[in-house]
């Protein structure tokens, strides 16, 4: 304790060892894992297999609402993924990866809290279960604020972001000012994260990416097939593997809150401001977390006019979500929308701003849908000849953020890859 706690370590309960039992501090014990005597971060052995992580906020307490806490929070959060090449999304789940929560006294875990007064929180290191979950003593008196020296307030921030680094796997350190010392300290808005502490994140999940994509022109970009069964087929037994945005085909395609959001197999990626986000591309079922395991792909995809809801479908089957919560009584059959029980799927599905009508399309045919009725419309469905220059069996319609549409991707990637990579040629 004298050690961690930058004591002199004389070994016996002394003035300043006494000073320092009465400080605040976390709840997580000192010498856990592997300690570094040179770096002096501690590494407590066990990281998260994978580096995009979803977050839940189970509780609160009554002087911050919901609000304000996941505000602290995704501060908290962007400590460490600016340090790292983690990346972190919030779900509504009680199985995302790090669950929060403020219970209080003994709830449970095996660690009571000592109610108002000296461990203020504590966190699991990765793992199943309860791993990676941090809970935060309710009897403290929680603020957003840097409290004045005197007062019995903490700053939830600070503590936060202290117990998220147990969360991703790193034990106390003995360095003082670093974020994971093991006793309370204060830390403004503008922090950075101390050396000390990039250098165990670090150890863990890698540097933060600083790699940019490489330009070539001895060969021409895989030229793009317009029928859905050939393009989507050729990799089909290749579905659970991460895809390479720079070579492959895409499943379906949307523009969500001004986001556009591409589909391949079980992953997706998310452009903003004609960039890809950092850590794409991500699994589908981390973000849209009811979507069933087994889902091998998203065939079309769009964001609803009338209430902005996001709208799946794959096979003959579609699911309702508000944002990425799921509606309840989804998944429904494809008849629900007024479709003949023989399509077996919806190749695209796009919102047309010529009269705010949805339009569904399915091999050779398209359908009118009045999201008013709910159904399609009766003198419909149609030849797909009706779309001037459009194929058959296209694999996406949306509309891109200069306004113009798309109906298949051969025409999408000559836009896209002049926005990504503007000197690429061929």
């Amino acid at each position: 304790m004298q050690m961690f706690g930058n004591v002199p370590q004389t070994g016996v309960i002394d003035d300043a060892t006494l000073s320092l039992l009465n400080r605040k501090r976390c709840g997580v014990s000192d010498g856990i894992g592997n300690w570094n005597r040179n770096k002096r971060y501690a590494i407590q052995g066990q990281a998260w297999a994978t580096n995009n992580l979803t977050w839940s906020l189970q509780g609160g307490v009554k002087n911050m609402n919901g609000s304000t806490i996941r505000k602290q929070l995704i501060r908290a959060f962007e400590i460490w993924s600016e340090a790292s090449s983690l990346v972190f999304h919030e779900v509504n789940s009680s199985k995302a990866d790090i669950v929060i929560d403020f219970p209080r006294g003994s709830h449970g875990d095996g660690y009571p809290f000592d109610g108002h007064g000296s461990i203020l929180a504590h966190a699991f290191f990765p793992g199943d279960g309860i791993g990676g979950d941090a809970h935060f003593d309710a009897d403290e008196k929680w603020v957003v604020e840097i409290p004045h020296p005197e007062s019995d307030e903490v700053n939830f921030f600070a503590v936060a972001a202290h117990e998220l680094g147990h969360s991703l796997g790193l034990s106390h350190s003995s360095v003082p000012g670093s974020l994971m010392f093991p006793y309370y300290q204060e830390i403004k808005d503008d922090y950075k994260l101390p050396q000390d502490d990039v250098s165990g994140i670090e150890k863990l999940y890698g540097p933060k990416s600083r790699k940019k994509w490489k330009q070539t022109t001895t060969k021409a970009p895989p030229k793009m097939q317009t029928s859905t069964v050939s393009s989507r087929s050729t990799e089909s037994s290749q579905n659970n593997r991460v895809p390479d945005r720079c070579n492959t085909t895409f499943d379906a395609i949307s523009v969500i809150r001004r986001e556009v959001f591409v589909f391949k197999g079980k992953y997706f990626w998310r452009l903003h401001r004609h960039k890809v986000r950092r850590g794409y591309p991500v699994r589908i079922d981390r973000f849209w977390y009811n979507l069933p395991e087994n889902l091998k792909r998203i065939d079309a995809v769009y964001e609803r006019p009338t209430d902005s809801k996001i709208v799946f479908f794959s096979g003959n089957k579609y699911w309702l979500f508000d944002a990425n919560q799921p509606e309840p009584g989804y998944p429904r059959p494809l008849t629900d929308l007024g479709l003949a029980a023989n399509i077996r799927k919806i190749d695209a599905a796009m919102v047309w701003s010529h009269n705010k009508k949805t339009y569904f399309f399915s091999g050779r045919r398209y359908w009118r849908f009045d999201e008013d009725r709910g159904k399609v419309e009766s003198d419909y469905p149609r030849d797909m000849s009706v779309w001037r220059g459009i194929p058959y069996n296209i694999d996406a319609a949306f509309r891109w953020t200069d306004g113009n549409y798309f109906l298949n991707f051969a025409t999408f990637f000559d836009t896209l890859r002049q926005t990504l990579y503007p000197t690429r040629r061929g």
